[in-house]
Formats: C-alpha cells, sequence, structure tokens
C-alpha cells in the first residue's frame, strides 16, 4: 500500500472511531510503528488530525469532502463573479471541459449566445443546468461510477473516456490552494479525473474563491506546469507575484 493510500485509510477510521493508536495503526496497516508516526505528523500539519500520546484524534474540523449541497451556498456571490469571468473566456467554437463544482456550475449561466459549443464534463448538476437554461451546445457526457456526495463520475471508465479525449479549455474547481503544495483535493477520484482534464487541454484555469487560499487537502492533482489561469475573487500582491514568475496569469473577478 502506497503512503498516501495508507494515510486517506487513517482518516477514514479517524472519521469511524475518533481515535486511534499507533500500535493499532501499526497492526492494521502492517508497517513499523515508526511509519504510522510519520504518517501521523504529515496528517497533522495537513491539518487533518492532532496527535496525542501514543496516537491520533480527529480534529473538530477535519478536512473531509463536503457535499454539493452543503458548498452550494458558501462564497455565492464570489463564485458567480469567478463564473461569468470565466465564461467571458470562452469564444464561440471552443470545445471546454467543465469540472464538477459549486463554482463552475456558475459558468454555465453566461454562455447563452456563445456558438457552436462542446461542453465535456462529467457532473451531474453541470449536465442538469445545461437542460435547465436550454443552453444550445454540443454536450458530451462522461460516464462511470456515480459518486452521489459531489453529483459527478469518477472511477476508470470515467478516466479512460476522458482520456480518448482534447480539448481547447478546461475549467477546473479546487478545495484548496498553496504554493508550495500548489492545487489539493480530498478524493482520489476527483483528482485523477482534474488529473487528466489538464492533460488534454490546451489551456487550462483554475478556479477558486478566497476561502481556499492556504488550504491544504489530501491529494494533489496540479502542478505549476499545468496551469495557465487562476481566476479568483481575492489575492495578496506577493502570492499574485510568486504566481505571475512561474508563468501563471490571474485574474480577479
Amino acid at each position: 500500500m502506497f503512503a498516501e493510500e495508507r494515510r486517506k485509510n487513517i482518516i477514514y477510521l479517524l472519521e469511524k472511531e475518533k481515535r486511534v493508536s499507533v500500535n493499532e495503526l501499526s497492526g492494521e496497516f502492517d508497517v513499523s510503528r515508526a511509519t504510522i508516526r510519520r504518517d501521523l505528523s504529515e496528517l497533522e500539519s495537513d491539518g487533518f488530525l492532532r496527535r496525542t500520546h501514543g496516537g491520533a484524534i480527529l480534529r473538530s474540523s477535519s478536512k473531509l469532502e463536503l457535499t454539493f449541497k452543503e458548498k452550494e451556498d458558501k462564497f455565492f456571490s464570489e463564485k458567480k463573479a469567478i463564473g461569468k469571468k470565466a465564461a467571458e473566456l470562452i469564444k464561440d467554437g471552443d470545445s471546454i471541459f467543465l469540472d464538477a463544482g459549486t463554482t463552475t456550475r456558475h459558468i454555465i449561466d453566461n454562455l447563452k449566445g456563445k456558438k457552436k459549443l462542446t461542453i465535456v464534463t462529467h457532473a451531474l448538476h453541470i449536465i442538469n443546468k445545461i437542460n435547465e437554461i436550454k443552453l444550445d451546445c454540443e454536450l458530451v457526457v462522461i460516464g462511470g461510477n456515480f459518486k452521489w456526495s459531489t453529483e459527478a463520475m469518477v472511477g476508470p471508465i470515467a478516466e479512460d473516456i476522458l482520456k480518448k479525449l482534447r480539448i481547447d479549455k478546461s475549467f477546473i474547481g479546487t478545495n484548496g490552494f498553496k504554493l508550495d503544495s500548489f492545487a489539493t483535493t480530498p478524493e482520489l477520484g476527483e483528482a485523477k479525473i482534474k488529473e487528466i482534464a489538464l492533460e488534454i487541454s490546451s489551456e487550462n484555469f483554475l478556479l477558486f474563491d478566497r476561502s481556499k487560499w492556504k488550504q491544504v487537502y489530501f491529494y494533489k492533482f496540479a502542478d505549476f506546469n499545468l496551469i495557465n489561469y487562476i481566476i479568483t475573487d481575492q489575492i495578496e500582491e506577493k502570492r499574485e507575484a510568486a504566481l505571475n514568475e512561474r508563468g501563471i496569469e490571474v485574474i480577479i473577478a
């Protein structure tokens, strides 16, 4: 078992038991206690748990993934502005990937009047929104294992289909962003879809509101060389300068 997978399983055990010991985890995963201590230290630094004597307890604000409904109303006006700004960058005839998320969903409201669009998505709520406003576009739906909490298709089938496509622009959401860890999300299946969408696209846009700055989640899905633009509602000057040095343009909504 890889370290990332083991650490994810440690979090799941904590969610269930609320408390774990080094000895229990060592036996559960058949690794040394020193390895478990390193795992717990990493998870503590990323904000998932708090170390105790001989083990760890779950933080009350553990960074596990919220459902689509739980996130929908948070920073609503900021997400709406980010979606509007993103839509302005989409041209007639573009093929685009829209990631699952409460921010990317706001792009759709601003696409009326765009011509000959091809929209690729794996998210049920994106599909429903396109149908709701009767958007005139070519819609390509990625199938796979349905993830109820985020209303998205994930897994090997979705990944295999997406790998075969080539698109002009991808619009990707993220749960957390820091300069040292870059873009992160809590769940591996979601991370893999984001990774592939970035790889098959000519231009990549990362969309998130100011609450995501300095947040770190379990799976890193992108590095600096994969992102061309960040669309957000607020950024510190020093952070923007650091991103510009790495070739990433920041667009403020």
